[in-house]
Parts: C-alpha cells; sequence; structure tokens
C-alpha cells in the first residue's frame, strides 16, 4: 500500500472513531455498533482498493517541488504522466538543460502543465535537435521558449519530416527576417499541420489561381490558419466563393476576404448578410461593403447593431454615410467612438469646430486626434484632457 493510501486510511480511522463528535455520542446498541462496524469494514475495503487519483505521490512533489507548479497544477498533471522516484536524475536533466536554454520559471510550469510528459523526453533524442535546428533556421534562442510553450509537441515532432518541410514553405515566401519571425511564433501551430496533405497543397494551389507570392507571405504572417486549417477541398470552394463575388486574387484585399469565407459557414454567411440587410443595407450594399472592407462581415451580430445603433441614433449620422463607410463599424464603440463622441460634442456646442464632421475626427489616428482636438483647445476647454481620459475609460459618454 502506498504511504498516501496509509495517510488516507489513518485520518478517516481517526475521523471515524477518535473525533470530539464521535466521543459525545451515546453509546449504541450491540446491533447498531456490529451494523455500523460491518459497515465501515465494507467502506475501509472499497476505500483501500479504489485507484487514488494521483499518479504518485512522486509524481506530484517533482511537479511541485522541481518543476514549480501549484498543487492543483500538479495534481491534474500527475494524471497524465507517470514519474518514477528512480527515473529523478533523468527529470532533473531534463528541467536543467531547459534552464540552460533560457527557460524561466514561468516557461517551465506552462510547459511541464501543458506537456508533463516533456520531462521524459530524450534529451539527445527529442530536445537537443529540436533547439539546434529552431536556432540554426532563425528563430532566437530567447524566443524557443515562448514557441516551446505555444506548440509543446514540437518536441515530439521529426525535424526532417515535420519541422524543416514547414520551415522551408515560411522561407519561401517571407523573405524578411522579422515577417519571418512574426510568422513561426504567431502561426506556431502550423508545426502540428498535415504538411503534405494540406499546408503545401493549398499554398500551391493559391499561387496557380494567381495569387502572387508575397501575398502567399502575409497570409503566413496575418492570416496563418488558412493556410494549414482548411483541407485543399474547401480552400477551393472558398477561393471560388471569393472570385465569384469579384475579388481577385490579385486584388490587395483577397486575402482578408479569403480569411472570412473560410471561417463562415454556408449558413453563417447568410446569417451574416441578413444582420446587415436587418440594419438597412440592401443585398447590393452587403456585397459592395464586403468587397471594400471584407473584416466587416467577420465582426459579431452584437458589435455591428451596438456601433450602428450609436452612429445613427445618437450622433444623427446619415445610414448611406455608415454604408459608404463600413470601416466605421469596425472601430470600438468604448474606447474611440464613445470618447471621440464626446470631445466632438463639447467643442461642437462651444463653437470651437463648427464646420468639423464627427466621421472625419474618427477616422483620424489617436496622435492626430489629440494633437488636433484636444491639445489645440486646451485653453478654451482645460478639462478636455481628464474628459476624454475618463470617457475612454468608463465607455460612456461623459457629459
Amino acid at each position: 500500500m502506498s504511504k498516501i493510501s496509509l495517510y488516507r486510511l489513518t485520518f478517516y480511522l481517526h475521523k471515524r472513531f477518535f473525533s470530539a463528535k464521535s466521543l459525545h455520542k451515546s453509546t449504541p446498541t450491540t446491533t447498531t455498533t456490529a451494523t455500523n462496524v460491518s459497515n465501515t469494514v465494507t467502506e475501509l475495503k472499497t476505500d483501500v482498493v479504489k485507484p487514488y487519483p494521483f499518479s504518485s505521490s512522486f509524481t506530484v512533489q517533482y511537479l511541485m517541488n522541481s518543476c514549480g507548479l501549484s498543487l492543483k497544477s500538479a495534481i491534474s498533471a500527475s494524471k497524465r504522466v507517470q514519474l518514477e522516484e528512480k527515473n529523478k536524475p533523468k527529470y532533473d536533466s531534463v528541467v536543467c538543460f531547459l534552464k540552460s536554454n533560457e527557460f524561466n520559471h514561468t516557461h517551465i510550469v506552462k510547459l511541464v502543465e501543458k506537456q508533463p510528459s516533456v520531462l521524459s523526453c530524450r534529451i539527445s533524442a527529442n530536445l537537443e535537435p529540436k533547439f539546434k535546428f529552431l536556432t540554426q533556421n532563425g528563430v532566437p534562442g530567447s524566443i524557443v521558449p515562448q514557441l516551446l510553450v505555444s506548440v509543446p509537441n514540437i518536441v515530439f515532432r521529426s525535424v526532417d519530416t515535420q519541422l524543416k518541410p514547414v520551415m522551408e514553405l515560411i522561407r519561401e515566401y517571407v523573405c524578411c527576417d522579422d515577417k519571418f519571425l512574426v510568422a513561426v511564433v504567431r502561426g506556431s501551430w502550423i508545426f502540428n499541420c498535415d504538411v503534405n496533405n494540406t499546408l503545401r497543397p493549398n499554398v500551391e494551389f493559391l499561387i496557380q489561381q494567381g495569387l502572387p507570392k508575397n501575398r502567399v507571405g502575409d497570409l503566413f504572417v496575418t492570416q496563418p490558419r488558412c493556410l494549414y486549417w482548411m483541407d485543399v477541398e474547401r480552400m477551393v470552394s472558398a477561393v471560388n466563393m471569393v472570385k465569384s463575388i469579384g475579388i481577385m486574387p490579385s486584388d490587395p484585399v483577397f486575402i482578408y476576404a479569403l480569411r472570412v469565407v473560410l471561417t463562415l459557414s454556408v449558413s453563417s454567411w447568410k446569417r451574416k448578410v441578413g444582420v446587415f440587410e436587418s440594419m438597412g443595407w440592401s443585398y447590393d450594399e452587403v456585397i459592395s461593403t464586403f468587397v471594400r472592407n471584407p473584416l466587416v462581415l467577420s465582426l459579431s451580430e452584437k458589435k455591428l447593431r451596438s456601433v450602428m445603433d450609436f452612429l445613427v441614433n445618437t450622433v444623427k449620422i446619415d445610414r448611406k454615410i455608415v454604408i459608404g463607410y463600413p470601416k466605421l463599424l469596425a472601430y470600438s464603440l468604448e474606447k474611440r467612438i464613445v470618447p471621440r463622441y464626446t470631445v466632438w460634442k463639447i467643442l461642437k456646442e462651444r463653437d470651437l469646430i463648427p464646420h468639423a464632421k464627427f466621421v472625419w475626427l474618427l477616422n483620424r489616428s489617436e496622435q492626430v486626434f489629440t494633437d488636433s482636438f484636444i491639445t489645440r483647445f486646451s485653453a478654451e476647454v482645460p478639462h478636455l484632457r481628464s474628459i476624454y481620459d475618463q470617457s475612454k475609460k468608463l465607455g460612456r459618454v461623459s457629459v
């Protein structure tokens, strides 16, 4: 019997027969006592035979003491890995290897929480080859921990059949080192994809359809899931739909339109179009909006309705103007639209900007907006900056 089972048995007996509550009970009858003893024996047998949820006391203790996991996390992780005390030097060497390769305390905790079996890795076969490959192919040593914490099972992937083909594809289409690093880190799950049946065929199909090479690179950097998350059949269907709407692979917005279509099923697309139509768009206007700003159709119904309602009913902007500038719908209502409306309303009421249209203010960068409408009028409205900041914090009109 393990130490933990013995401890639980002792604790149970103490609680059952020696607690203050038990000592103050009246003396039971012989029949009752016999029944209780019988039940107790049955309970104890069941308790001893029933598998303990921990893999072992050593596993939990090691995860806590050597890897820094909390008790709760260690218990959870112990259900997915069985550590043996005789192999402690091996686990220690893995932890030591990670620390020597720029893994800090937080990195190790997160890695082991996600993939506790990493402690059983062979350094020479699993860890060293992956670290060496990544650092030799443009991933700084300081970034490797972040990458492995994001996708821990990279350490179990083959360098030759998985990591190398993926890295070569990214390098072929992403030439800039900075963008390459973004593609690797942001799209880290790409290292788990089916290279030969999904990733490579999707890339080749897009090239065949006329998508410029640099645009494929942009997909690796900004929308990597488009390349590996869907099978080729789904990719072909999505490309054909985008082209039928009037957006060609050579158009700058094509990759954004492709992303939206890939993430929406046919029924979801119809529902999203229905949302716009219920807000006053015609079908042709919805398609025109998609052609100019595809990502607007990826916004949630709640966001679309709340922004549209505020612009039309509070700011009193004509519906046709919103339809003409669909990117207005993508702005944050709480962090951008409402705070800027607060400033615009104050300045308009004081006749300080008689001809400034709200849409113009809304489209300015943060720096231009604050310079032109807050700093510029700080003498006339001394507390304008604090009003603006308060409105951004609260997400509502502050005056």
